[in-house]
C-alpha cells in the first residue's frame, strides 16, 4: 500500500467530478479540513481515511449517484494512482454507505461521518439546510458518534441560530 499519499493530487483528479455536486469541492475540503481539525487518526489509516473523505461525493449530487457511481470512479482514480485493490475495495465500500448509521462503524468510517455531519453546521452550508421545511437539526446532532463532535455540532447550531437573530 502506497505511504502518505498526495492529498493535492488526489484532490485534482477528483475535483471535475465533485464540481458537479451541489456544494462542489468546497463541501470535500470543507469536510477534509473538519476531520484534521477534531480526529488523530492512526498513521496506517490515514490514507484510507482521507481517500474516503476526498472521494466520498464523488459519484454525484444524490445518495443513488454517490453509492451507485461514486466507487466506480473511485476505483479508476485510485488504480491511476497505483493503490492496491484491496485499499480500492475499503474506500469504495466506505463511499457506498457513507449515508447509512452503522452501530459498530470502523474509525474510519466514522471520521467521514461525523466530519460530514458536522460540515452541515458551517457557515456555507448551514443556511441550505436550514431552509428546508422542518429539518431536525437535534436528529442530525443525535447521529453524530463522537461526543466531542456531538457538544461541537450543539455548539455551532447555537452559533448559528444566534446569527439568525
Amino acid at each position: 500500500m502506497r505511504v502518505d499519499m498526495d492529498v493535492e493530487g488526489l484532490f485534482d483528479l477528483a475535483r471535475p467530478y465533485l464540481e458537479r455536486n451541489d456544494f462542489g469541492v468546497a463541501h470535500t475540503q470543507r469536510v477534509f479540513d473538519i476531520a484534521q481539525e477534531n480526529f488523530t487518526v492512526p498513521p496506517e489509516l490515514k490514507d484510507l481515511t482521507f481517500s474516503s473523505i476526498i472521494l466520498h461525493d464523488i459519484g454525484g449530487g444524490s445518495i443513488k449517484d454517490q453509492y451507485e457511481k461514486g466507487p466506480k470512479i473511485a476505483t479508476s482514480i485510485l488504480k491511476q494512482i497505483g493503490y492496491a485493490e484491496r485499499f480500492i475495495e475499503e474506500v469504495c465500500e466506505i463511499i457506498s454507505t457513507h449515508h447509512d448509521h452503522p452501530d459498530t462503524p470502523s474509525l474510519t468510517f466514522k471520521v467521514l461521518y461525523d466530519s460530514d455531519k458536522l460540515v452541515m453546521f458551517s457557515p456555507e452550508e448551514f443556511p441550505y439546510y436550514n431552509s428546508t421545511a422542518d429539518f431536525d437539526w437535534n436528529k442530525i446532532v443525535n447521529l453524530i458518534y463522537s461526543e466531542h463532535m456531538r457538544q461541537l455540532a450543539k455548539k455551532m447550531l447555537k452559533q448559528r441560530q444566534n446569527e439568525l437573530v
